[in-house]
C-alpha cells in the first residue's frame, strides 16, 4: 500500500515536499551538492513505513508524515536544496519498491544487518537498544526480560522484541518457571495504551519508543531496564550508487555538526534512547 504526492515541485520553489507540506527554500542555498541523478529528477524520494511513531508516523490528519525520522528526511533534502517526497509503504514491500526504482532510498527504523550491507549502500544515523517501560517506581522490579515470567507484557506484533520474548518464554518453561503472557499488538501506540490502562505490567520496545512514551507520561512511567544491546539504524540506498550515499552521509554529518540532529531527538523526547552516528563518530 502506498501514498504519494502526485508531482514534484520545482527545486527553486521548495526545499521539502512531504505530501501536502511545503517548506519554501532556495535550491541555490544547498549545503551538500546533490548527485546528478537527483538534480535530473528535480527531487529526492524516500520509501518509509509511516505506521511506526515516533520515528515514522502521521499527523492528526492521518496522511501528513510526522516523526523524528521524517524530520531527518526533510533535512537531507533541504541540505541538498531539492524537494523531498516520502512514499508510505507497508514494511514488507519497502525493499521491492527500492529495488524497482520507485524511490531513491529507504528510511524506516531499519536495522543494519550483514545481509542488508551486502545488498545496499548504507548510511548509519542512530544506534538503538531495547528495554522495558514500567510504572513509576518499578513495583515489580522488572529490569530484564527474564524478570517478566508471570507478568503480562505488551509488544509490537512481529517485531524483533516479540521474537526475543518468545525465546525467553521457552527458556522459562524449560526451567519450570511461570511463562510471560505476551500481548502482541499491531502498533506501538496500542501497546503503550495497554500499559497506560493497566492491562499489562510492562511495554517492551526499542529505546526510541519507550523513551518517547516515558517523556510524555508526566512521570507515570519509567524505563525499568535496557537489556537488549544496541543495534544500528541505517538508510538503505541501491548498491553502487556511491554518489548518493556520499551526499546523504554529508547531510547526516552536517546535521550532527550543526546540532540539528540533537534538536530532532530532543524534540521527540528520545535523546536518552539513541546514540548518534556520523563519519566523525561511527557506529558499529
Amino acid at each position: 500500500m502506498i501514498s504519494r504526492i502526485a508531482n514534484w515541485l520545482p527545486s527553486a520553489a521548495v526545499c521539502a515536499v512531504v505530501y501536502s507540506g511545503i517548506v519554501p527554500c532556495s535550491a541555490n542555498a544547498a549545503a551538500v551538492a546533490p548527485p546528478a541523478s537527483i538534480v535530473a529528477k528535480h527531487g529526492l524520494a524516500f520509501c518509509s513505513d509511516l505506521s511506526n511513531p515516533p520515528a515514522d508516523g502521521t499527523a492528526d490528519d492521518g496522511s501528513t508524515p510526522q516523526g523524528a525520522e521524517v524530520d531527518i528526511m526533510k533535512e537531507v533534502g533541504k541540505a541538498m536544496g531539492v524537494p523531498t517526497r516520502i512514499d508510505n509503504y507497508q514494511f514488507s514491500g519497502i525493499f521491492a519498491a527500492l529495488d524497482t526504482g520507485k524511490c531513491d532510498m529507504v528510511m524506516a527504523s531499519l536495522g543494519k544487518t550483514p545481509e542488508r550491507a551486502q545488498r545496499y549502500e548504507l548510511v548509519d544515523y542512530w544506534r538503538v537498544a531495547s528495554g522495558l517501560l514500567v510504572p513509576a517506581g518499578n513495583p515489580r522490579h522488572l529490569t530484564k526480560f527474564e524478570d517478566l515470567g508471570g507478568t503480562r507484557v505488551a509488544v509490537l506484533l512481529g517485531s524483533r522484541n516479540a521474537s526475543v520474548l518468545h525465546q525467553i518464554n521457552d527458556q522459562l518453561k524449560v526451567a519450570g518457571k511461570p511463562p510471560i503472557e505476551t500481548v502482541e499488538l499491531n502498533t506501538n501506540a496500542a501497546a503503550y495504551q495497554d500499559l497506560a490502562l493497566g492491562r499489562v505490567d510492562a511495554f517492551v520496545s526499542d529505546t526510541v519508543n519507550i523513551n518517547y512514551y516515558r517523556s510524555r507520561s508526566h512521570g507515570r512511567f519509567e524505563v525499568g531496564g535496557v537489556p537488549v544491546p544496541p543495534k544500528t539504524w541505517t538508510i538503505a540506498i541501491p548498491k553502487g550508487n556511491v554518489e548518493l550515499k556520499q551526499a546523504v552521509q554529508a547531510a547526516i554529518d552536517r546535521m550532527n555538526a550543526d546540532g540539528d540532529m540533537q534538536k530532532v531527538v530532543k524534540t521527540w523526547g528520545i535523546d536518552d534512547g539513541v546514540t548518534l552516528c556520523s563519519t566523525a563518530h561511527p557506529c558499529e
